[in-house]
């Protein structure tokens, strides 16, 4: 039909599916507070799954979801014992070079891991 508009069965570019893991209250660490992280943690903090933000700022849209109790924040640079106890981490720093060093420690404990350029932002 002309002028119809085609609707798209895609999930839109800010939207994740959250993983199921069948076990409720494993931990998610995401690494940085910018734009990009807060959209995955707005979908993150929906699962049954604790949410820890670890960065040395947030961006507003991250401190409304910790004014909301959705998230806990750790303010300061991401460790390697970040990773103890973590399911699934989230690179989201919007610095390519600590975003790969945090890969190397995911891939190091062999946890999972999502990147932020590997989806779109």
């Amino acid at each position: 039909m002309v002028g119809m508009a085609q609707v798209s069965q895609r999930p839109a570019p800010d939207t994740i599916r959250v993983l199921d893991c069948p076990l409720p209250g494993r931990h998610v660490l995401v690494v940085g507070g910018g734009p990009v992280a807060a959209r995955r943690v707005d979908a993150l903090a929906t699962s049954p799954h604790p949410v820890t933000v670890v960065a040395t700022h947030l961006c507003d849209d991250m401190f409304d979801l910790l004014a909301e109790r959705r998230i806990t924040w750790e303010n300061r640079a991401p460790r390697p014992s970040d990773l103890d106890g973590v399911w699934l981490v989230h690179a989201a720093s919007g610095d390519a070079a600590l975003d790969a060093l945090v890969g190397r420690w995911v891939e190091a404990v062999r946890r999972a891991k999502v990147s932020a350029e590997s989806l779109p932002s």
